[in-house]
């Protein structure tokens, strides 16, 4: 019985951190968004070690999206990233914001309204 108990107790955690809602920016942590210059930013994404790479991608894309609308930019470009996998994911990565006109010869340069725009699950996270 209290084998089965533990059991049980382990799964509804496991089943807890394979699902989740995606966690806008407004509920982000100072640490997890940190300004490194006027227009550069540091960002991070905690993620369940069940969450896809694709899906972390998109989540990602979007916090990216959102702090680009929120500063009053248009586009942002995703330079530096670093991804650690553990018990949970954790993704860190340096993003440049841009304003109107977009920028010419720019490689990875996302527009923050399509971004939001585009249809996605968002029902992993932590």
């Amino acid at each position: 019985m209290k084998a089965e108990l533990i059991v049980s107790v382990l799964i509804s955690s496991l089943a807890g951190c394979a699902t989740g809602q995606y966690r806008p920016l407004s509920d982000a942590g100072s640490t997890e968004v940190e300004q490194l210059k006027e227009n550069v930013y540091r960002v991070e994404y905690y993620a369940s070690a069940f969450t896809s790479q694709e899906q972390l991608d998109r989540y990602l894309r979007r916090r990216c999206a959102e702090l680009t609308l929120r500063e009053g930019y248009d586009f942002f470009h995703i330079g530096q990233r670093a991804d650690v996998l553990g018990l949970s994911r954790r993704t860190a990565m340096t993003v440049t914001l841009f304003k109107d006109p977009k920028p010419v010869g720019v490689a990875n340069l996302y527009d923050a309204k399509a971004v939001l725009a585009e249809p996605s699950t968002l029902s992993q996270s932590r």
